[in-house]
């Protein structure tokens, strides 16, 4: 008799272990896509500034859909668009293009320039993206459940002809 009593209450601790155990055991899945996902984001945002300075440095140009060339300041933006649309929405990037002396300081009033300068000058390409976590207690972490990225480039412009 005590052999039926004793696996009953097996029975009953396992299915209460489980019970506590399963919302610790999605919590870390859950955490691990929604980082998975912060630093997939992150890395395509810095790869696509990456890329879209480099256009900029070397004074080229890309054309637009219909086939007419594009500024240089808008074939930088839409480098940046292009190559981080594989993980965001390329319209919620904020993207600002500048040209830095030597102190490397940002000018005032960056935030709405979009000027890659001349050549032989330093320029400075900044994209910013705001992160939402998915998940809301991993959100529930960070201010308003979301977090800032930003990625930035300077580079020298090379001579090229303008």
């Amino acid at each position: 008799m005590k052999i039926g009593k004793t696996a009953g209450n097996h029975q009953g601790t396992s299915l209460v272990e489980f019970a506590l155990i399963l919302p610790v055991f999605l919590m870390l899945i859950l955490g691990i896509i929604d980082f998975g996902r912060y630093f997939f984001v992150q890395h395509t945002v810095q790869f696509a500034t990456r890329e879209g300075t480099r256009l900029g440095l070397v004074g080229k140009t890309i054309s637009d859909p219909l086939g007419h060339s594009m500024s240089r300041e808008a074939s930088i933006v839409k480098t940046i668009q292009d190559n981080a649309s594989a993980a965001v929405d390329p319209l919620k990037l904020k993207i600002n293009i500048f040209p830095v002396k030597g102190d490397y300081s940002d000018p005032v009033g960056w935030e709405t320039l979009l000027i890659p300068g001349d050549p032989g000058q330093y320029m400075r390409v900044r994209t910013r993206y705001t992160f939402e976590f998915l998940t809301p207690l991993i959100g529930s972490f960070f201010p308003g459940g979301v977090i800032g990225i930003k990625a930035e480039a300077t580079y020298r412009n090379e001579l090229f002809d303008a």
